[in-house]
């Protein structure tokens, strides 16, 4: 339970994604008051909101004030952040929301997909092959396959040689 809840602190509350995802590894609080950038947007947009749980409500339709420490998250990410931003600026363009639904989250069990993930980690990108290296590389072991059969060849030649003697 404690390794479960360890991996939901990696995740954000609103869309689930992973932390880990963000290079800079930026994440808010779900729960106390909204951050000073967020704070001068809303009084310039002369809102009332003062803590993330009400701005979460209003953007994602979300009530995380019943929240159990267990079961959800108590963070989300930057890019549910910029969102939220998007949302009370005069940004012009659509707000864009990475999934169709909200995540729901259940508490921990034997198939539970938090832990899973977790466990899984993220993907790396394949390092595209250098070509020279590749045929440096074939070369060598090409080398090393000629040098092994004359070795060989020779072995057997002495064995020939001591068994025609004795």
């Amino acid at each position: 339970n404690a390794a479960h809840q360890a991996n939901l602190q990696q995740l954000c509350r609103i869309c689930g994604v992973s932390f880990k995802t963000d290079r800079y590894k930026r994440s808010h609080p779900v729960h106390g008051p909204v951050d000073s950038e967020t704070q001068g947007l809303l009084r310039k947009k002369e809102k009332r909101a003062t803590s993330w749980p009400d701005l979460i409500a209003k953007v994602f339709k979300i009530d995380v004030r019943g929240d159990i420490d267990t079961i959800h998250p108590t963070r989300f990410c930057h890019n549910c952040w910029s969102i939220i931003h998007r949302k009370f600026s005069n940004a012009p363009c659509e707000v864009y929301f990475p999934r169709n639904s909200t995540m729901e989250w259940q508490s921990h069990s034997p198939s539970c997909t938090v832990c899973y993930t977790a466990h899984r980690g993220v993907k790396r990108k394949n390092q595209p092959s250098n070509l020279q290296l590749s045929k440096r590389l074939k070369i060598i072991a090409e080398r090393a396959r000629k040098t092994k059969n004359v070795k060989k060849q020779a072995q057997v030649n002495n064995k020939n040689l001591m068994k025609k003697i004795a």
